[in-house]
């Protein structure tokens, strides 16, 4: 496996990068059934690539694990990244995909051309700790759900601020007024009470697992309601995200057809 994702991350950054150029971290990740999933983030020292989705330097993930840890790219998933220089106020989303509760391990498996030893860490957002994977691996027992804008990897202390900052800053609609819920005679979703905003609000549907089942940009919208046609959704639960400008919620809607 390590030698296939070495081979992977040269191809996709091109024959022009010595191999030797490349800084790698390797991180790897058990769910609760035992499996393992390695990722592998790549600094490429030229920045020819970016923090963001760069054709030819990201992999996508293609496998189907039931419970799977990704890195999370303009909301794909990624077991390869391929980013800029590195530098030790980077830090890079994951997202957990469970459908099985249990013991989840993450653990720092190895660090590549680096001239001096860096810190890895893995934040975890919700409970506001790090773990220094370098010494110990990050263990927890989660329930099956999907987690994203929770566990980031870092390689400073320092950064958790201007994490919560971009991910919890955003101001949130009022759980009190919003209100979400499936028309089965309409066949729709529909969204109340969310904040009005004259920008673009992203809209995901995604299974359990993570697959993500629909996405719509709703375009300079003044309403404070939403209706998303069903009929392609079979019955089941979902999570929905809605992010805009000036807020993200993320929630769990079922879906009886």
């Amino acid at each position: 496996m390590r030698t296939i994702l070495s081979f992977i991350l040269l191809m996709c950054i091109g024959i022009s990068t010595a191999q030797n150029d490349i800084q790698r971290v390797r991180v790897n990740f058990e769910n609760p059934e035992g499996q393992s999933r390695q990722l592998l983030l790549g600094f490429v020292p030229d920045n020819s690539a970016t923090d963001g989705l760069d054709y030819g330097y990201d992999a996508l993930n293609v496998d189907s694990l039931s419970d799977d840890l990704n890195w999370i790219i303009e909301n794909g998933r990624y077991v390869i990244q391929g980013v800029g220089a590195f530098s030790d106020d980077k830090y890079y989303p994951l997202g957990m995909f469970l459908s099985n509760s249990g013991d989840v391990k993450i653990s720092l498996d190895e660090l590549e051309n680096f001239e001096e030893t860096i810190d890895v860490y893995l934040y975890d957002l919700e409970l506001d700790e790090f773990t220094l994977l370098n010494d110990v691996d990050y263990l927890n027992n989660l329930s099956a759900e999907t987690y994203l804008d929770r566990f980031f990897i870092t390689f400073s202390n320092l950064v958790g601020a201007t994490i919560n900052e971009e991910v919890l800053s955003v101001s949130q609609t009022d759980s009190q007024d919003f209100k979400l819920w499936y028309s089965p005679g309409q066949d729709e979703i529909h969204i109340n009470g969310i904040a009005q905003t004259n920008n673009a609000i992203n809209l995901n549907v995604y299974s359990v697992d993570g697959k993500r089942i629909l996405n719509e940009t709703i375009q300079n919208t003044t309403s404070n309601s939403i209706q998303l046609a069903a009929s392609n959704i079979s019955s089941g639960i979902y999570i929905l995200t809605l992010e805009s400008d000036i807020y993200a919620y993320t929630t769990k809607i079922c879906i009886e057809k």
